[in-house]
């Protein structure tokens, strides 16, 4: 939780600075055409790849499995490499905001990282319910229909017991 405490202070200090209190931050401002695009295009990459990669990333057979096995240490290190990936995009995203002096494409990055950053809020509970071992979908839905099953023949049972005829 500290990290992600961290690094939404580091965006919202440098967002203060660059538009508040008017700090000069672009340093990137005499860029060339060409490395405008090329910044854009890896940063833009980068953020629609690790953004679903961060996301899902307890998802992950190995990632899961080690997640139940080892419980707390394994939760902080795929923790901390989630917080990390959506904390540096987030914290890139809005410096190079105002180094390319306020270019919109790195805004509307950092926001969409912003947006997704609450989806990985490192509570107790999500922790607890990350390293616990899920049921497959296969056994849940043979489950689902052995109990349907079940309740069906006592409703069967129960209807002729009532009607004699």
């Amino acid at each position: 939780m500290a990290l992600f405490c961290a690094f939404l202070l580091v965006a919202a200090i440098l967002y203060i600075c660059g538009e508040f209190l008017h700090a000069d931050m672009g340093v990137l401002a005499g860029a060339s055409r060409q490395q405008r695009f090329v910044a854009s295009t890896v940063m833009i990459l980068l953020t629609i790849s690790l953004l679903p990669l961060s996301l899902r990333l307890f998802r992950f057979g190995p990632v899961h499995r080690d997640l139940v096995s080892r419980q707390a240490p394994a939760l902080r290190r795929w923790g901390t490499l989630r917080m990390v990936m959506l904390g540096m995009l987030l914290v890139v995203n809005t410096f190079l905001y105002f180094a390319f002096e306020l270019e919109a494409s790195y805004g509307y990055l950092a926001v969409v990282t912003l947006l997704c950053m609450p989806f990985v809020i490192p509570t107790m509970s999500r922790c607890e319910t990350e390293v616990q071992e899920e049921q497959p979908q296969d056994s849940q839905n043979s489950q689902n229909s052995q109990d349907s099953q079940t309740s069906q023949n006592s409703q069967t049972s129960q209807l002729s017991q009532e009607d004699p005829s």
